[in-house]
C-alpha cells in the first residue's frame, strides 16, 4: 500500500492506495492544480520504484518540477518514459522513449518494459491520460490503458493518472469509469479547489475536501480561514505562534491590537488562522469573520472562571460553523482540569487542555477543528 502524505486522506482511503489499484484523478478544465498526481509520486519516491510517462513535458522539465518540490530521484528505481520528445521530433537521453507516441501499442511496449525493469514494487504514474487520449484516438487508447490497468493488478504494482475532463462522449467517460479501481474528482467550488472521492472499489469512503497543492511541500487539505479569538488576556497570540509555521503578529505593550495571521501546517493540513481580539470594540470584526470562516477556536485562560464563562458568548456566535474551546494554561497551579471546564460549559463538549507557552495541545487542538471542518463539508 502507498500513502498520500495527507493523513486524513490516507484515512478516507482506507489507509492508502493498494497495491494492483489503477486510481484516476479527473481533472476540471482549466484548473491551476492540473497535475495532483505529482504530489502523491512525491510522498511515495524512494519508497517504491517510480515511473513517470511525460507526454506533454520534456523531462527536462520533469526533473526542473522534482525540485521544486525537493524531490531527489535516484536513477536505479525511477524513471522517465519520454512520449514528448519524439512528439516534437527532438533527439531523448532517457533510457525509456515511446517511439511512436501517436500509437498506444507503442506507449504499452514501452511502460511493460519499464515494469519488468523495475519490478513489482512499482508506482506508474501518468502526467495526462488525456493527452494520450487525444493523440492516439480515444477507443484505442482506453483499450490500451485497459491491458496496462490489468498488468498493474497482475503484477500488485500501482497506477495514478492525472486526467483533464474535456467533454467527451458518455460513452468515453463510462469507459474510463469502468478500468479505474478509484476516480478522485478535482474541480473549482466557491473560488476553492475541492477534492472529491467519487468512486473506490477497496474499504474506503467517498468523501470531499478542498485542497490546494504548495511548494515544496506538496498536496494539503486547505483550510482557507479559520478564526482565532477568546477573552483579554487568555493567550491568543501565544496559541497562533505557537500552531504557525509562519506568523505576523499586531501587539503593542504585550497586547494584541489589531488583526493577527498565522500559516498552519500540519499532519496533511495547511490553513490560513486569523487572531481576532475578544474584547468589545473589536465584535463588528468579529461578526464578519464569524460570517465568512470555516471554523473557530476560542482561547480560555484555564485558571479564570470568567474568561470560562466568557467561552458561552463566543459558543454562541460561532455555532453555526465548527468551534472548539481550547482551555489554555494549563500549566498553571490553579487551572481548572478540562473535565471541570467541560461541566461549566454544559452540555458543550468540544474542549482541549493545552498550554500554549508550552506547545503542549495546541497543535492537537487545531487538528480537533481541521477534522471536525472536514466533516462538516462532507454532512451536506
Amino acid at each position: 500500500m502507498i500513502t498520500t502524505g495527507i493523513k486524513k486522506f490516507d484515512e478516507l482511503l482506507g489507509g492508502g492506495i493498494p497495491n494492483g489499484k489503477a486510481v484516476l484523478f479527473q481533472i476540471e478544465p482549466g484548473m491551476e492544480e492540473s497535475d495532483v498526481a505529482f504530489p502523491v509520486m512525491k510522498e511515495n519516491i524512494g519508497k517504491v520504484n517510480t515511473i513517470y510517462v511525460s507526454s506533454i513535458s520534456s523531462p527536462k522539465n520533469v526533473y526542473k518540477k522534482m525540485e521544486e518540490f525537493d524531490m531527489k530521484p535516484d536513477e536505479k528505481n525511477f524513471a522517465i518514459i519520454d512520449g514528448y520528445s519524439p512528439l516534437i521530433g527532438a533527439p531523448s537521453g532517457e533510457k525509456y522513449v515511446v517511439e511512436e507516441p501517436h500509437d498506444i501499442g507503442s506507449y504499452e511496449d514501452t511502460i511493460f518494459r519499464a515494469l519488468e525493469d523495475l519490478g513489482e514494487n512499482t508506482l506508474l504514474v501518468f502526467d495526462s491520460l488525456s493527452n494520450i487520449m487525444d493523440l492516439c484516438n480515444e477507443r484505442i487508447a482506453l483499450e490500451g490503458i485497459e491491458r496496462i490497468n490489468n498488468e498493474i493488478n497482475k503484477i500488485g504494482a500501482y497506477a495514478i493518472s492525472n486526467f483533464i475532463a474535456w467533454p467527451y462522449k458518455e460513452a468515453t467517460l463510462y469507459r474510463i469509469k469502468r478500468i479505474f479501481n478509484a476516480i478522485i474528482d478535482a474541480r473549482k467550488e466557491q473560488a476553492l479547489s475541492l477534492m472529491e472521492i467519487k468512486k473506490v472499489d477497496w474499504n474506503a469512503k467517498t468523501a470531499k475536501f478542498y485542497f490546494k497543492i504548495f511548494k515544496p511541500e506538496g498536496l494539503r487539505i486547505y483550510i482557507p480561514k479559520i478564526i482565532v479569538t477568546g477573552p483579554f488576556k487568555s493567550g491568543k497570540t501565544t496559541f497562533i505562534r505557537s500552531i504557525s509555521k509562519k506568523f505576523f503578529p499586531v501587539e503593542r505593550l504585550g497586547a494584541t491590537t489589531g488583526v493577527e495571521y498565522g500559516v498552519v501546517d500540519y499532519n496533511g493540513y495547511r490553513a490560513d488562522v486569523f487572531g481576532i481580539p475578544g474584547r468589545e470594540g473589536f465584535a463588528p470584526l468579529l461578526d464578519k469573520f464569524a460570517g465568512s470562516s470555516m471554523g473557530a477556536i476560542i482561547v480560555v485562560d484555564s485558571g479564570s472562571e470568567e474568561s470560562i464563562a466568557s467561552a458561552k458568548n463566543f459558543i454562541e456566535k460561532f455555532k453555526d460553523i465548527p468551534n472548539v474551546v481550547v482551555a489554555n494554561k494549563q500549566d498553571a497551579l490553579n487551572a481548572k482540569s478540562v473535565e471541570e471546564i467541560k461541566r461549566m460549559l454544559h452540555p458543550y463538549e468540544n474542549v482541549i487542555g493545552a498550554s500554549a507557552i508550552r506547545g503542549e495541545g495546541t497543535k492537537e487542538a487545531f487538528e480537533f477543528l481541521a477534522e471536525k471542518i472536514v466533516e462538516e463539508l462532507n454532512a451536506h
